[in-house]
């Protein structure tokens, strides 16, 4: 039996490159996330030959940090209190993802062929790595979890972005932006020293997407106290896109995906479904509030973090806005992932 070649971290590097320029060519296009939706599609089509290609952790999390970082430095006092009149909106966002997740479980389980746990849990949006350790205490099937959750990104990454450039105006920025012109490196590197902490912190209290969150919140904090300012390079953004868009394509292992076929073609249309579903949810939403619906639906969208910031950045909207949206929609996933699902087993056996 052949078994596929794989790629060690040192030689991550010999991917890389390719990544790199399937980056610039798709950012030639001038298509929203250029550089992350080229090195995602370059990765992915190596890892789906049969290449298991790792992208080395701290990479990764350094990439989150430089996003969250330049997410932090667009906050100020004033935005912040925006935020704060949001919060029920983003509770119900949040609570809407998780119930989507709970109403279609049962067509996945049905016509997929895997079991209620794998199911609800692979529907849920939250993240990948924490959705499949939760399910895993429930015996759910956490090579299928991750598949889909895998799927889940993709989707709301090609399609949300290409939707809203195609059919809506750009913003010229929101209340927050993620600035490409230079400032001084000393203050830039003060900027994501104040990052880097943040999201260790981040990560040590088990936030969501830990190393962007708590890289947002700690830098946030000390740029609205006027302790730190700085705009990052773009150089330095795009370089982290490239690696968040490495990130996602590598997860298309050819292998895991070959051992679920059904549960893909039934998982891909209802996912769509829920992404159409709270994309509506948010259009309606636009009608009572004073914000461009392209933020609303980037904020209601059941992508991951990075990649939803990424792309309001692209979009030219309320960068700080969508990540607030994801990061409490995020936390409640994680947080009553499991209380929920026995709440639900123990209904269904009454």
């Amino acid at each position: 039996m052949l078994t596929a070649p794989r790629i060690p971290d040192r030689s991550f590097l010999a991917v890389a490159p390719a990544a790199a320029v399937g980056g610039a060519a798709w950012n030639l296009s001038h298509l929203p996330l250029g550089w992350l939706m080229g090195a995602a599609l370059v990765t992915g089509v190596v890892a789906m030959m049969g290449v298991a290609i790792t992208v080395p952790a701290g990479l990764h999390k350094a990439a989150l940090i430089v996003i969250g970082t330049g997410v932090g430095l667009a906050l100020s006092p004033d935005v912040a209190v925006q935020i704060v009149t949001w919060a029920p909106v983003m509770g119900v966002a949040a609570v809407l993802g998780i119930a989507m997740a709970a109403l279609m479980a049962p067509l996945l389980e049905r016509f997929g062929k895997v079991d209620r746990a794998t199911a609800y849990f692979s529907l849920l949006p939250g993240g990948v790595i924490e959705m499949a350790n939760i399910a895993g205490r429930f015996g759910a099937d956490r090579t299928t979890i991750a598949a889909l959750h895998t799927v889940r990104v993709a989707l709301v990454v090609v399609l949300l972005p290409l939707a809203l450039f195609s059919i809506f105006e750009h913003g010229s920025g929101g209340a927050a932006s993620i600035g490409a012109a230079n400032s001084g490196w000393v203050m830039i590197a003060a900027a994501l020293a104040v990052g880097t902490f943040g999201g260790w912190l981040g990560a040590r209290l088990h936030f969501p997407a830990a190393w962007l969150l708590g890289a947002v919140i700690a830098v946030g904090i000390a740029s609205g106290s006027g302790e730190v300012g700085a705009k990052l390079p773009g150089g330095l953004l795009a370089l982290a896109q490239i690696t968040v868009g490495m990130t996602l394509g590598s997860r298309f292992d050819r292998r895991r995906l070959a051992t679920i076929p059904r549960a893909l073609a039934v998982g891909v249309p209802v996912l769509i479904t829920i992404i159409v579903v709270m994309a509506l949810f948010a259009a309606l939403c636009a009608l009572f509030m004073p914000v461009d619906l392209s933020t609303l639906v980037l904020s209601f969208a059941i992508g991951g973090m990075a990649e939803m910031v990424l792309t309001a950045k692209a979009l030219h909207q309320d960068v700080a806005l969508v990540a607030a949206f994801q990061a409490v929609r995020g936390i409640a996933a994680n947080a009553l992932a499991g209380p929920i699902w026995i709440w639900l087993t123990r209904n269904r056996t009454k």
